[in-house]
């Protein structure tokens, strides 16, 4: 089955498209990580990023990002309508992702979490420690919400979660 056709790419479609950045680079900041499967007229993570650092070939093509450029500021998250879009980075030997959250109840720092994987799998706990509400103008507000685990090879699957009551 093809990505579109699932809604998700798996880890290794994507190591093998060169989504990730290298190791070495996501330990030294957050980084734009894109996993758009659309191959449709689509830009605004292009139109918001402050840097330039994501590039599109062609309207219909997927963006690929410069990791040199990235600086990690998270709007092209916030305006991504596929929520398709990531922040990824390993910090003291801890995970973190920052992805686009539009569920209730509101994320709060502090808050114990299930991480789930692109297909929607429990892969382990972590916690929030940056929920911010992003509005790019009127078009998809979201919050925008950093989980921090403590498996940093987790932070190569976590693409979604749930908060633990």
């Amino acid at each position: 089955m093809k990505p579109v056709q699932r809604g998700y790419y798996t880890r290794e479609e994507l190591e093998e498209l060169g989504v990730f950045p290298p190791r070495e680079e996501l330990e030294k900041k957050r980084l734009c990580v894109i996993e758009c499967v659309e191959e449709i007229p689509c830009n605004p993570c292009a139109a918001v990023c402050r840097s330039g650092a994501i590039i599109k070939e062609g309207l219909c093509k997927p963006p690929v990002v410069d990791w040199k450029a990235c600086i990690g500021c998270t709007m092209c998250v916030a305006a991504c309508p596929g929520m398709a879009i990531f922040m990824q980075w390993i910090e003291d030997g801890d995970g973190y992702v920052t992805m686009p959250y539009e569920l209730l109840p509101e994320p709060k720092i502090g808050d114990r979490v299930q991480l789930l994987n692109r297909k929607g799998e429990a892969v382990g706990e972590g916690m929030i420690v940056n929920p911010t509400y992003q509005a790019r103008g009127d078009a998809y507000p979201r919050w925008v919400v950093t989980v921090k685990m403590d498996d940093p090879d987790l932070s190569y699957e976590v693409r979604a979660f749930k908060i633990l009551e």
